[in-house]
C-alpha cells in the first residue's frame, strides 16, 4: 500500500511541470510569435495551453470511422478559406487539420467528418462538449 502511495506521489510531482518547459506544438508557433507565446506564458498560461491542445487535437486525421453520433459534412475542400490552398498530403502528414485557420464548424454533440480524396481517410471535428472536457482535463493535469 505505501508503495503505491509512493508511485501516486512521484506521478503527481512528475506532471507538476514549470510552464517555462510547457512545449508549444509547431502549428501554434506559426499562428503567435515567440513574444505573444511568452506573454501567454507568463500571464495567460491556461489559455496557452487551451489553444495549443485545441490546435493539435480539434481537427484530427482518421482512417477508421465508427458507429456513433457521426455527421458526414462533405470534403475537406468544401470548407478551404478563401484564399488559401492546401496540400492534402501535408495534412496526412500532420494528423490535422489547424482549426484555427480553417474555421471547421463544429457542432454541440455530433463529431463532423470532413472527407478526404485519399481512401478512408477523414478529418474528425470534436464536438464542442468533448473538446471542452479534454481540454479541461489537459489544463488540470498539469496543476493549473
Amino acid at each position: 500500500m505505501m508503495m503505491m502511495g509512493a508511485l501516486l506521489i512521484g506521478f503527481a510531482q512528475q506532471r507538476q511541470l514549470p510552464m517555462s518547459e510547457y512545449v508549444v506544438s509547431d502549428l501554434l508557433q506559426a499562428e503567435m510569435t515567440e513574444s505573444q507565446i511568452e506573454q501567454m506564458r507568463a500571464n495567460d498560461p491556461a489559455g496557452l495551453m487551451r489553444m495549443n491542445y485545441t490546435i493539435v487535437n480539434a481537427a484530427t486525421v482518421t482512417y477508421k470511422l465508427w458507429d456513433g453520433n457521426l455527421q458526414m459534412m462533405g470534403t475537406l475542400e468544401q470548407y478551404l478559406p478563401k484564399g488559401m490552398s492546401y496540400d492534402e498530403e501535408s495534412i496526412i502528414q500532420a494528423g490535422c487539420v489547424n482549426i484555427y485557420k480553417w474555421k471547421l464548424p463544429q457542432d454541440e454533440y455530433r463529431y463532423n467528418i470532413f472527407k478526404l480524396h485519399r481512401s478512408g481517410t477523414y478529418v474528425v471535428v470534436l464536438p464542442k462538449s468533448v473538446l471542452e472536457e479534454r481540454v479541461q482535463a489537459h489544463i488540470h493535469s498539469y496543476k493549473f
